[in-house]
């Protein structure tokens, strides 16, 4: 359910994780040992003893207690990107001028003007209006206060048009060798993404998943997926920490090259999210999209640990799993081959999962409510458990990222894609403040109070607005 928010008290069961087994009724078959190349797949359940994670997850960089947001923030959005930012904009205006003649209304910008004009947006996905010129307007009843008296509404227009954060003219055309699909934010992403993987240290678990950022214009890479709540839009590729929704890692989807589908494209990704926290004995979760066989056995050896449900029809699958036909809530199949272990268990329907994090003897139980109303205890699997605790890493860190997010329409792609990763960097910081030892927020009776994000966006947007007046104060008569 990646790339949208979750409905608030949304049950997350196991029954509700992917498959693709249409659970039919009938008896199990029970071969000792599987036959053909699939041999090493036995009946027999054996201990399977995990090593002990190595990781400390924890912010990277600790500030002192005086640190304001704005200094949280400027860890994952470093303050250079506003010289960087204004330098690019001005160049963009200086060409299109060329193309177009003087434009009269446009002056250059600054990185203090760029600064306060991202602090502008923030507060615009606090207080959402239906129509930009809303903001501007002359009746005070329906005027949000604030905006316009920083910013007038034509600078604020000539931002929107001129904004521009790359240089785009080295890059070769399209269907030519070199050519660079992110290239109108390459730069900017390889910096917001160097800061999204070294501030911060991640915990045990994580998970791998998609996430799909809103886009209904006209782009060759654009994705149409129907059962996500974001249905159109450009999809991200992410790794994410299940334990407090931190945006760990990502990579854009382009499409296809060549328009050649990449075999094991599944695969591929998760090698790429996860390569960089190889041999910590890190736990990875992913759907039945990523997870294979191949894919397992090579993160085992390079001493990371997964989980994950699959595909029935996934290569090496053991027949017993692939044709199980459970008929009992409850019952279920398990085949070890060293320490991998794929288990089919039948809740409302069957689900398929292949593991290598954890011993197929450990059992717990999960309350299921009966057609009479009566709540049983069912016996399930540890590792389904931990699946469905695990899995929505990805779940709660869009649940992050939309909340109080960016939402102001453009006509550039590129400009949807920024403003996303500026989220993220936001929701990172937020994250990192939370956690901070030095920045703990206590009550009058010496407890503890959890930060909330809305307080922290409105705090930075203050601090990053500052003192800058975009437009001349009146005169006091």
């Amino acid at each position: 359910m990646a790339g949208g928010r979750l409905p608030k008290g949304y049950p997350y069961y196991i029954s509700d994780v992917e498959t693709d087994s249409d659970g039919e009724i009938g008896e199990v078959p029970l071969p000792n040992i599987e036959d053909g190349n699939r041999r090493a797949w036995r009946e027999e359940l054996q201990n399977i003893e995990l090593q002990a994670f190595t990781g400390i997850p924890a912010p990277t960089t600790v500030l002192d207690g005086t640190a304001v947001e704005m200094d949280l923030f400027h860890l994952m959005f470093p303050p250079a990107l506003y010289e960087e930012i204004a330098r690019e904009t001005n160049r963009y205006a200086d060409l299109e001028q060329e193309k177009n003649g003087v434009d009269s209304r446009w002056r250059a910008t600054t990185p203090d003007e760029i600064r306060a004009y991202i602090a502008i947006q923030i507060v615009m996905g606090i207080i959402v209006a239906p129509t930009q010129d809303l903001y501007f307007c002359k009746d005070n009843l329906f005027r949000p206060m604030g905006i316009n008296e920083r910013f007038t509404r034509d600078r604020l227009d000539k931002l929107n048009q001129y904004f521009h954060v790359a240089d785009t003219s080295q890059n070769p055309p399209r269907r030519q060798p070199g050519h660079d699909k992110l290239a109108h934010i390459r730069p900017i992403m390889d910096i917001l993404l160097n800061k999204t993987k070294t501030e911060y240290s991640s915990h045990m678990e994580a998970s791998v998943d998609e996430a799909m950022v809103a886009y209904t214009g006209r782009l060759g890479f654009k994705q149409h997926i129907p059962l996500k709540p974001t249905k159109r839009g450009i999809k991200v590729w992410m790794r994410a920490d299940p334990n407090n929704g931190y945006f760990n890692d990502f990579q854009v989807y382009t499409g296809k090259e060549g328009n050649v589908a990449e075999k094991g494209l599944g695969e591929r990704v998760v090698r790429d999210l996860t390569r960089e926290i190889w041999g910590k004995y890190h736990h990875i979760y992913c759907d039945n999209y990523f997870t294979s066989i191949n894919l397992f056995q090579d993160l085992f050896d390079n001493l990371t640990y997964a989980c994950g449900t699959i595909r029935t029809n996934r290569k090496g699958i053991p027949p017993a799993i692939a044709k199980a036909k459970l008929k009992k809530q409850g019952d279920m199949i398990q085949r070890p081959k060293g320490s991998m272990v794929a288990t089919a268990w039948h809740d409302k329907r069957t689900v398929t999962l292949l593991s290598t994090n954890s011993d197929p003897r450990d059992m717990t139980e999960v309350s299921r409510k009966q057609k009479d109303g009566s709540i049983v205890n069912v016996r399930c699997p540890k590792v389904l458990k931990q699946y469905t605790q695990n899995m929505n890493g990805v779940d709660r860190a869009d649940q992050l990222r939309s909340t109080n997010s960016f939402c102001r329409k453009a006509a550039k792609w590129w400009k949807y894609l920024f403003w996303f990763m500026v989220d993220v960097a936001i929701c990172n910081s937020f994250i990192l403040m939370k956690e901070s030892i030095n920045h703990y927020i206590t009550t009058k009776s010496e407890g503890r109070r959890e930060r909330v994000q809305l307080e922290y966006r409105m705090k930075l947007a203050h601090q990053l607005l500052g003192d800058y007046w975009g437009k001349r104060k009146r005169e006091s008569i």
